[in-house]
């Protein structure tokens, strides 16, 4: 097996440092906490997909997006500095975009449940609105 170049591992770095570096990547099945594997990719998909979220998920999201954010930076130093392979620096890029996907999607959550929603009654408000106005204008005129 070939030895990472210099020039390969910073073309990694930079990826990882990249506005979208997370975009496509796959979040990991499972993600290991203290010796507990959790299967991330399906807490992730089931709370971003839930319609409201209670204090202790709230609290258990935030808990989440540390420990990920931990393996990630470790997975970046590892990258950065250590004697690695081509295969082995793929791997660690792979796993440490799928978890900036994983706390990007899980940062979402805490921001706004459902900002599609949000969208879809705003544009739905300003329909309601416009219409208000012509039959006013209608009114007033005839």
């Amino acid at each position: 097996m070939e030895q990472l170049s210099v020039s390969e591992r910073e073309k990694l770095l930079h990826g990882l440092h990249g506005y979208l570096a997370w975009v496509g990547a796959e979040i990991p099945d499972v993600f290991e906490i203290d010796g507990t594997a959790i299967p991330l990719h399906e807490v992730v998909w089931r709370l971003v997909n839930k319609k409201e979220l209670t204090e202790a998920e709230t609290t258990g999201i935030e808990s989440l997006i540390r420990a990920l954010e931990e393996k990630e930076t470790c997975d970046e130093s590892a990258l950065a500095k250590e004697t690695i392979t081509r295969e082995e620096a793929e791997d660690l890029y792979k796993e440490a975009a799928g978890l900036l996907r994983a706390i990007m999607d899980l940062k979402g959550i805490e921001k706004g449940a459902h900002p599609d929603k949000d969208l879809r009654r705003m544009i739905l408000q300003k329909k309601i609105s416009d219409a208000r106005g012509l039959l006013k204008f209608v009114d007033d005129v005839v």
